[in-house]
């Protein structure tokens, strides 16, 4: 057995990631380890890079408890362009926003946000996971992969 596939499963034992992000590095490790070139000693067998990578995608999923799914899978990507965009927004369009956002619940002042910020948000999203069990048997489950 590999020292990355050795790594893997002994973080799983550990409990720090559960068995669907073990089976996505190993996979992960699979399909670069046949992609690589086999003197590539940094990536083959060596899931370090794989877990040192910023997240491309953010996951929502939903399990209802009358059999209903909902599984939302958002570009990273998509995030940063959208923030550049923001800066078409003319400033009256811009407060008008802020105003709308702070009466729905959510103080954020998008005049403030700068390409950086959302570099930083998703350098946080890559250890980020959420599980809730609902009342009635529903489950959601966000996390960056």
């Amino acid at each position: 057995m590999s020292e990355g596939r050795a790594r893997i499963l002994n973080m799983l034992a550990e409990g720090k990631i559960n068995a669907e992000e073990a089976e996505r590095l190993l996979d992960a490790m699979d399909s670069r380890t046949t992609a690589a070139p086999a003197t590539s000693s940094a990536i083959k067998g060596d899931p370090t890079p794989l877990l040192n990578a910023l997240p491309k995608f953010l996951h929502v999923l939903v399990d209802g408890d009358d059999g209903e799914k909902v599984n939302v899978k958002i570009p990273l990507a998509l995030v940063r362009s959208g923030l550049k965009l923001t800066s078409l927004i003319p400033p009256q369009a811009m407060e008008q926003l802020n105003e709308q956002m702070a009466e729905n619940g959510m103080s954020i002042d998008f005049n403030n946000f700068k390409p950086e910020d959302i570099d930083e948000l998703i350098e946080a999203l890559r250890e980020m996971e959420i599980n809730v069990d609902g009342s009635k048997g529903e489950k959601v489950r966000v996390y960056a992969e």
